[in-house]
């Protein structure tokens, strides 16, 4: 499809990836996208953001949830290839808060979003009382 398209020298099909290779796989990729319709929530969103790799993900599903309501990346309707191709075009042109594109900027908000800190707090919220730290 890639060469009917004629996108096959843009496009790298890495196949079966190793974990400890996958950090490296994120930072390459100019954006990571995956617009789909049944994410429960996401977590390979946040290993793309967290090597700060702009994302684009589909907005009907837990993706959304992911990508904090599309404050930390692009949300599209997984259903409309017009969406998904603007909001590609749109981030491969770095149309977007500036931020997304700076790397530690964006692993810094998004550990600001969900990390052990912010994790913790929302514990305590929950519970009432302060969650000891470890």
């Amino acid at each position: 499809m890639a060469k009917d398209l004629g996108v096959a020298e843009h496009v790298i099909f890495a196949g079966f990836v190793p974990d400890e290779e996958l950090p490296d796989h994120y930072r390459l990729a100019d954006v990571f996208a995956m617009p789909s319709t049944g994410e429960g929530f996401g977590i390979v969103f946040l290993e793309a953001l967290a090597c700060g790799t702009p994302v684009l993900a589909g907005n009907r599903d837990g993706s959304t949830d992911a990508l904090d309501a599309g404050r930390l990346g692009t949300l599209v309707d997984p259903l409309s290839d017009e969406e998904i191709t603007d909001g590609l075009s749109a981030l491969l042109q770095h149309k977007g808060p500036e931020w997304w594109f700076d790397p530690q900027h964006l692993s810094k908000e998004l550990k600001a979003t969900y990390g052990r800190a912010r994790f913790r707090e929302k514990i305590a919220d929950l519970i009432g009382s302060a969650v000891p730290a470890t």
